[in-house]
């Protein structure tokens, strides 16, 4: 097992929503949402070579975000396969918002999204675990 997934994968007893939470922690704690934030949509090659992770890991690492609704699949610039995207509103609280400037634009808009957050997100923020 791959250790960006391991955290996520092994935390027993609370099925798909714990999981979730234990992979945004493995996230959080990796530094994985600010690669995601610092570079813009990426496809799991890229991704891996700016986190310093194997391609493999990356990849299972990213699926459990999509599967859990915290990244959005968008075309890539070329046409060809898709890439995934951290969305705005999902920074200031996977990041940590400490009232950074560059989150301004974040800020405004998790406040216009916050009735559409994923339920494992809402929950994570209500519950300050993550």
């Amino acid at each position: 097992m791959s250790t960006i997934t391991t955290t996520a994968t092994e935390h027993p007893g609370e099925g798909a929503e714990g999981r979730a939470h234990a992979s945004i922690a493995v996230g959080r704690t990796r530094g994985y949402y600010r690669v995601l934030f610092d570079s813009g949509p990426v496809d799991a090659a890229t991704f891996a070579d700016l986190a310093g992770v194997p391609e493999s890991s990356a990849h299972a690492w990213l699926a459990e975000q999509l599967e859990a609704g915290l990244l959005r699949a968008v075309d890539a610039p070329d046409g060809g396969a898709e890439e995934l995207l951290l969305p705005g509103e999902f920074v200031p609280i996977l990041l940590g918002d400490r009232g950074e400037p560059e989150f301004d634009g974040a800020r405004s808009l998790l406040e216009q999204h916050r009735d559409e957050l994923p339920h494992v997100l809402e929950a994570a923020r209500l519950a300050r675990v993550v």
